[in-house]
């Protein structure tokens, strides 16, 4: 068998152990998501490096739910006074300065009491991360987490403490799919957590269906009149989602 062919084979399989073993908890995931945005609530979405990638994938997409929000580290040099040197050399992720960096960050943001909150982290210990979910919990907000469980317990991450609820992205630790002539190559992770993200959207989008009957779906910018119908999505938020 050819190698691209055997890292899809592999990868199908971590996608069908993610649909076995998580479904029950995407479909309770997404039900949270449902109730927090008919409150008028947003749910905000936070990952470091790769695991940012699962919060684009949930993130102001068209086809995607509108009451989403990525809190992003790229903000804090964008329009939060933190150099960019200080971002790059991962000083502002070092435990001493988490605290700061969490100030500030969330101090970017109009962040509400109604939302509740996503945070992704493969190996569940990366301290900003960690930081977040404290301070998550002290105002008795709702949490999801999203770890790689297998890296997680490798790595003795801490994470799933805070957390009401969790998924896991069912990939091996190291995170590879493929073992040619004792190398190991062909991350996993990220590919079936977006496949979880997007099973999210799905379910969430059932929720608005089953219980209001339409459902707040971006649509393509390519679309003729999206502009008008996304704002309509978006505005009564004000800065919150955007």
């Amino acid at each position: 068998m050819e190698i691209k062919k055997k890292y899809v084979e592999v990868l199908k399989q971590q996608i069908e152990k993610a649909y076995d073993t998580q479904h029950e908890k995407i479909v309770e995931i997404s039900n949270m998501f449902g109730k927090c945005m008919s409150n008028n609530g947003v749910v905000q979405l936070f990952g470091i490096d790769h695991d940012e990638e699962f919060v684009n994938e949930l993130n102001y997409r068209a086809g995607g739910i509108a009451p989403f929000h990525a809190i992003k580290i790229k903000d804090l040099t964008l329009r939060g006074g933190v150099k960019v040197a200080d971002v790059e050399s991962g000083s502002i992720y070092l435990p001493e300065n988490v605290a700061k960096t969490a100030d500030a960050l969330m101090g970017l943001y109009e962040l509400d009491d109604r939302d509740m909150y996503v945070l992704v982290s493969t190996k569940g210990n990366d301290p900003l991360v960690l930081e977040l979910a404290k301070r998550v919990k002290a105002n008795n907000q709702k949490l999801v987490a999203v770890v790689n469980k297998a890296s997680y317990d490798a790595c003795g991450g801490t994470l799933l403490d805070y957390a009401d609820i969790w998924l896991d992205m069912c990939s091996p630790e190291p995170d590879v799919a493929l073992n040619l002539n004792g190398v190991k190559i062909g991350q996993t992770s990220s590919t079936v957590a977006n496949v979880i993200a997007q099973m999210l959207t799905a379910e969430t989008y059932r929720y608005f269906i089953e219980k209001e009957g339409k459902a707040p779906v971006l649509f393509s910018a390519n679309i003729k009149g999206a502009d008008v119908h996304n704002n309509a999505l978006t505005d009564p938020y004000g800065r919150r989602i955007r």
